[in-house]
């Protein structure tokens, strides 16, 4: 193999320009196939092990109407506090948390005047639910809670932008129509959302209050919290058990059901938009790459066909010397071997110095801003790329090997 290897060395030598060129192309497919496999197979990971155990445990409850169709029907709010301790008395739930959601907030750190886009309110045991990671301080507790503790959770997002370079831990917000009230809400840590995935079925907050807190005071729409009411239940149930978590939960709220609307569940495994997103990118792209694979495929044909063209008096000399048609076969695949193997490592180290920046960038800009780095080059996709790549030289020099074994030694001589 050594020596085979070589000696292609040698014939790439004297026709430089036109092996260069074969290794290039080839490394293009190479390129183009192991950055869409690791954009398929890093968005695999991102939706499936990057939420760990949510992916098959984390439900959603509403009381709505069912939807004959994609985007039909209506919800109401009819979910009490105490709800969630119904729910925690089921065998298969671990959890069960509110998440209410608010739009834009003005609020007031240091003498200066911000916007916050979206902020949310809920229970102690949302950090732990979401596995919420903390920067630094920590989430309320159930004490905060119960006290009505003017406490807030900031994102490092918001962090960054109020109080650079410093910490923010022990600073106040004043928030709406607290603004003339105390100091405000003291920040007790900051977060880091789970990620891009989580957002699809748990819309990203830059700012958490305990449930009790009052948003929207300053409207008189405070309601005691023993009456207030909620449009949505997170449950996370036992892993794998989430659609046995749901049917019993249906079954423990039915109370709640109202005219033609019923307690329904919903899956956060069934609303994988990101990878449903990426899936269809991958297909879309996989067509160039299909190309980019075809014309090097091609290439490799074209260079070994004019090898064997210009090399037959070689081929007859050797046959002429008892090779028989397997080595001349063998001495050409060999050939092509070494053609597919630089021009698979070739594309594999320009993926490997890409992969993460080309593919966050078709994410953010063909399906999501939100998304962050997918990571770099995956290792199973840079294992298929080559695998394919030398799998196609094999193929494609087979027909010029077959044709240097049939050549005529004494016609490759030049004696007929």
């Amino acid at each position: 193999m050594l020596e085979t290897f070589l000696f292609t060395i040698r014939i790439m030598k004297k026709r430089p320009l036109r092996s260069l060129l074969t290794i290039l192309q080839l490394g293009l497919g190479v390129w183009v196939v192991a950055v869409l496999l690791s954009l398929n197979f890093q968005a695999a990971d991102m939706a499936g092990g990057g939420q760990g155990q949510l992916s098959g445990s984390l439900a959603k409850l509403t009381v709505s109407e069912v939807m004959e169709m994609e985007g039909g029907g209506s919800s109401t709010s009819n979910f009490r506090l105490e709800d969630l301790e119904r729910l925690k008395a089921s065998d298969y739930i671990d959890t069960a948390f509110i998440y209410e959601l608010g739009w834009e907030r003005s609020i007031l750190a240091d003498g200066l005047a911000y916007k916050v886009l979206t902020v949310a309110r809920t229970n102690p045991e949302f950090s732990q639910a979401v596995n919420l990671e903390m920067v630094e301080g920590h989430f309320f507790t159930q004490q905060d809670a119960a006290q009505g503790n003017q406490v807030v959770l900031i994102s490092d997002v918001v962090a960054q932008q109020l109080y650079p370079d410093q910490s923010a831990l022990g600073k106040y917000i004043k928030l709406g129509a607290y603004q003339d009230e105390g100091p405000g809400f003291e920040v007790i840590g900051v977060y880091k959302w789970p990620g891009a995935v989580l957002g699809y079925f748990l819309m990203e907050s830059h700012m958490i209050f305990p449930l009790g807190v009052d948003l929207y005071r300053f409207q008189g729409m405070g309601m005691d919290g023993d009456t207030r009411r909620y449009s949505e239940i997170y449950i996370v149930s036992q892993p794998d058990k989430v659609y046995d978590a749901v049917a019993e939960a249906e079954i423990i709220l039915a109370d709640r059901s109202m005219e033609n609307m019923t307690v329904r569940g919903e899956y956060f495994a069934e609303s994988n938009f990101l990878q449903q997103q990426i899936g269809q990118l991958t297909i879309f792209f996989g067509a160039f790459a299909f190309m980019a694979i075809l014309i090097s495929a091609i290439g490799i044909l074209s260079i070994m066909l004019v090898s064997v063209v210009e090399r037959t008096r070689e081929v007859g000399l050797r046959k002429a010397l008892g090779a028989s048609r397997s080595v001349i076969v063998r001495q050409i695949l060999h050939e092509s071997f070494v053609f597919s193997l630089l021009g698979s490592l070739i594309g594999l180290i320009a993926a490997f110095f890409s992969a993460d920046a080309v593919g966050s960038m078709l994410i953010q800009e063909l399906v999501s801003q939100d998304v962050g780095s997918i990571g770099g080059l995956h290792p199973l996709a840079a294992l298929l790329a080559a695998l394919l790549a030398i799998l196609i030289g094999q193929v494609f020099g087979l027909y010029p090997a077959v044709q240097a074994a049939r050549l005529d030694p004494v016609r490759a001589l030049g004696y007929e």
